[in-house]
């Protein structure tokens, strides 16, 4: 049994013994099925959310207005949520399950690892079949989300999705406009960053869904081109929308980043990428470019260029490693001068003229016009001088 079940066991196990009923439900059950590893544990119980924060000493009320709350036992976290339901019934296992999104994630399965279907959707499963629970228009009106994650399941699963279900999504395609972007963008990357990719864009397109989703709307060609591409090659999210915007060429990548509304670090990572991608369209591979991405993104590089360009003969990760490895400096802190003996030597006030200098420096340690010594820079500087101040810090220190 995976060890995450085994925890979650004992968290049924309290629930229990404290009269509540409880059970694994949703993708843990499906996953365990289809002998896929098993990432979390998702249970439901009669418990309401006060009573499970009552029960366990360590709780996160992540969701708690929704009925779901994060319990942590031995390490692990558990999201447990009290049976759904609607108003007019009393909650029970069954109307927990008939109002899940789709029926291969609506079984359940006890702490002794029975399976719970009284629906017989395992059916479902067993077909590799992608149904909407009940009535699809009830159930993508209830979240209009559940029709992109349709399309991501089809692609981490490669299942089809079933006929009825289409039909759904396709009445109610205008509704995913009022998702926050922030679910779409997840449910995306999810879609992206799977083994059928493909097959779940050929889904997303297939039912007009792009076109209603507000970062997606008139990209109907990008995504289709992204079909084609090997995306299975790249290693990070970061490379996948680096991809994204090299194949929508119309767009400016600053302003959609902003769009997608990811943390402002991730945004300066792509964007160095997409940057660090046209130099090498100019110049190839150098000291320079390669000190100024660093190892990681140098890897991440190489991977883009290995299958966007198509390049007769490129660098493998092994030879890009080698050479950061090689570099003279790999970092400003390897440079054998700094500020201090900036100011030492030319005996002038702090200003912009001590980045400028170290920055010049870099770039004749790199370029070998200089060894990384710390008089053979001073001289150096001393002799060139800085173009962008017209030689007044050598002055300075000429007259001094």
């Amino acid at each position: 049994m995976e060890p995450l079940f085994i925890i979650g066991s004992k968290v049924i196990q309290i629930l229990k013994h404290s009269g509540h009923e409880a059970y694994f439900v949703g993708g843990p059950v499906r996953d365990y099925l289809l002998q896929r590893p098993v990432h979390d544990i998702d249970i439901t119980t009669t418990a309401s959310v006060d009573q499970i924060e009552e029960l366990f000493n360590s709780t996160v009320p992540i969701g708690k207005e929704h009925g779901t709350i994060i319990v942590r036992l031995e390490g692990c976290s558990f999201e447990v949520t009290t049976f759904r339901s609607v108003a007019t019934k009393e909650r029970s296992l069954i109307e927990d399950l008939q109002k899940r999104d789709f029926t291969m994630n609506a079984m359940a399965m006890t702490d002794e690892m029975e399976l719970v279907d009284p629906f017989d959707f395992r059916k479902d499963l067993e077909d590799k079949l992608i149904r909407a629970v009940g009535n699809g228009n009830d159930r993508f009106t209830e979240d209009p989300l559940r029709m992109l994650r349709a399309c991501r399941f089809s692609s981490q699963l490669n299942f089809k999705i079933e006929v009825k279900t289409l039909h759904s999504i396709m009445q109610c395609r205008d509704q995913i406009g009022e998702v926050a972007v922030e679910r779409v963008v997840s449910e995306f990357e999810k879609l992206l960053t799977a083994p059928m990719f493909s097959l779940g864009l050929h889904y997303l397109l297939g039912v007009e869904l792009a076109r209603f989703i507000p970062i997606f709307a008139n990209k109907e060609r990008v995504l289709r081109k992204l079909s084609t591409l090997k995306l299975s090659t790249l290693q990070s999210i970061e490379e996948v929308w680096t991809v994204f915007l090299l194949v929508d060429s119309n767009e400016d990548p600053v302003k959609y980043l902003k769009l997608l509304r990811k943390s402002k670090q991730f945004n300066q990572q792509v964007i160095h990428l997409y940057q660090a991608l046209q130099t090498y369209k100019r110049n190839g591979w150098s000291n320079e470019l390669i000190y100024d991405l660093g190892l990681e993104r140098s890897l991440k590089l190489v991977r883009i260029v290995g299958f966007l360009l198509d390049a007769k003969h490129f660098y493998t990760e092994e030879e890009i490693h080698q050479w950061y490895v090689e570099l003279p400096i790999q970092s400003r802190e390897d440079l054998s001068i700094n500020g201090q003996s900036l100011l030492q030597t030319f005996q002038r006030k702090q200003g912009p003229w001590i980045e400028r200098f170290l920055e010049n420096a870099e770039k004749a340690v790199l370029t070998y016009k200089v060894q990384n010594n710390q008089s053979e820079i001073l001289a150096w500087l001393m002799k060139e001088g800085d173009s962008n101040d017209e030689g007044e810090a050598v002055g300075d220190a000429v007259r001094k």
